[in-house]
């Protein structure tokens, strides 16, 4: 079945119910569905060809939603453009892209320089709006038919176009076929609900959404609309904001990066407040273990970590029966392999895989998502019962005279300090070296920086000498993405600026 015809039976359940909530607004199934086909017909009024790659501007907003229903609807794969970007960079990415139909809310359209780059490559534009009882799909003027282009292929097999997080370089588009969407979805809907052949029905609880659309979120409202489940939409990750949706709706799982984690655990949240949980999954950047212990310990909500990537989707996940029985054994651990999804570990040096648990590049297949092998850049390895661990990034490694430097290692030990709220750590050029590690810190909201004496003890406790950080570079934010990933690039500039004393080696 196409994921335009299920969608249409979603639709078709509870019309009356509600089906998504935004601020004091909310919808119904029928009126996201009365949008999105609206949207779709007008997609079809610019001239657009069938199964067109449509510029869908991601943005965390009801209008977003109903669009990208749109384009499921009448098969034209929806191409993420992150609004959250610099309007520059914004623009130069439509003119690069050259899609023939943009689709974006009032706000989108504001951006400076988008309506300009779209009438440069012949884009059509759409204003999307849904606000309260009103909505609207009307034609950006002068941008009402595709112009002449070139404009990018149909693409008849694509249902979404991803964009990396950006973290490590400039964002990578990943198309994604109707097969591999399908299969992630339902191995998804599968390891929410545990059942399988369950009858499709408007589920009670909502998915709390506030991961970027442009990012993560796209995954977890394309789930929430193919299991029938409400969505709670927010803009950004807000703790006040989070915890009221949480007593409202009482919903059993909640979707939440390490930094949210923290910030919950910063913020005093009660355990009562969290009570309706029977887990938190979590994802997308490293976990440090005792962040994860010490969350458990005081809510007694068990944390399922996942990996994955935006090119292959999710590889591996901790389940709630292997958390009974391995959490204490395997701190650290993302999980074991989902089903259609293959990894193992390959000796970056010779180039032969391993297979004794040692470190290596990882390697994964998943099904209907990849036509081989793909290597990655996440140095891993995987234990006797099958779990993988993420050790960090080959492209991150810091060589220092030889010796190979983790930057996740030194971290998770610079977090343990009282006054860290984040530590990130990266490798600087070094005449005598090649690289030494600078560490930048991210002090804890309303305290004072810590002392550079107090971390050198602290990491030298735990610590090798060769991964001792040569300084210590203090910050009240560290740069990060919209989904709440360190920036590497701006963070190595903020290293360099550094001055730190001979490393003493």
């Amino acid at each position: 079945m196409l994921l335009a015809e299920h969608l249409r039976q979603v639709f078709a359940l509870e019309p009356e119910s509600w089906a998504l909530e935004f601020g004091h607004d909310i919808y119904s199934w029928g009126e996201l569905a009365a949008l999105a086909e609206a949207v779709g017909t007008a997609i079809g009024s610019t001239g657009a060809q069938d199964y067109d790659p449509v510029g869908w501007a991601a943005q965390n907003s009801p209008s977003a939603v109903a669009s990208l229903c749109g384009m499921l609807l009448t098969q034209h794969c929806a191409a993420v453009l992150n609004p959250n970007l610099a309007p520059k960079i914004l623009a130069e990415d439509i003119v690069q892209q050259k899609f023939p139909v943009l689709v974006g809310d009032p706000r989108f359209w504001a951006l400076p320089g988008v309506a300009a780059a779209a009438k440069k490559v012949g884009s059509a534009g759409l204003v999307v709006t849904w606000e309260g009882a009103n909505s609207s799909v009307r034609a950006y003027p002068g941008l009402e038919q595709v112009g002449p282009g070139p404009h990018r292929p149909p693409m008849p097999d694509g249902v979404i176009e991803r964009i990396s997080s950006g973290t490590t370089g400039p964002p990578k588009r990943s198309p994604q076929t109707m097969a591999g969407v399908l299969n992630s979805l339902k191995v998804g809907q599968h390891r929410e609900r545990g059942v399988p052949g369950e009858p499709l029905r408007i589920k009670a609880s909502p998915a709390i959404i506030f991961k970027s659309l442009a990012h993560a979120g796209i995954g977890s409202v394309m789930l929430a609309l193919y299991a029938a489940r409400p969505i709670l939409l927010q803009e950004k990750f807000d703790v006040e904001a989070t915890m009221a949706a949480v007593a409202k709706h009482r919903p059993k799982v909640l979707q939440l990066v390490p930094t949210m984690i923290k910030m919950i655990m910063l913020g005093e949240v009660p355990a009562s407040a969290l009570s309706s949980l029977i887990a938190v999954r979590s994802g997308t950047a490293p976990l440090d273990p005792q962040l994860q212990k010490a969350f458990e310990a005081k809510y007694g909500i068990p944390i399922l970590i996942d990996y994955g990537a935006t090119e292959f989707g999710g590889v591996t996940a901790w389940t709630l029966a292997d958390h009974r029985k391995f959490a204490c054994k395997k701190p650290g651990s993302v999980g074991r392999v989902v089903q259609g999804a293959q990894i193992r570990i390959r000796d970056p040096q010779t180039g032969r895989l391993i297979e004794d648990g040692k470190t290596g590049l990882l390697e994964v297949y998943v099904e209907r998502r990849t036509d081989d092998w793909v290597s990655t850049n996440d140095l891993a390895e995987i234990d006797f019962d099958g779990f993988l661990y993420i050790r960090g990034r080959a492209d991150d490694a810091i060589i220092r005279g030889g010796f190979k430097v983790l930057p996740n290692e030194i971290e998770n030990v610079l977090r343990q300090h009282p006054d860290v709220q984040d530590a990130a750590v990266i490798g600087v050029p070094d005449a005598r070296l090649g690289q030494v590690p600078v560490a930048v810190i991210e002090i804890q909201n309303g305290r004072q920086a810590p002392d550079e004496d107090e971390l050198r003890a602290l990491a030298k406790e735990h610590l090798a000498p060769y991964q001792m950080p040569v300084s210590f570079k203090f910050i009240e934010n560290l740069p990060r993405t919209t989904s709440m990933k360190v920036i590497r690039s701006e963070l190595l500039e903020i290293a360099k600026g550094t001055k730190y004393l001979p490393s003493g080696d």
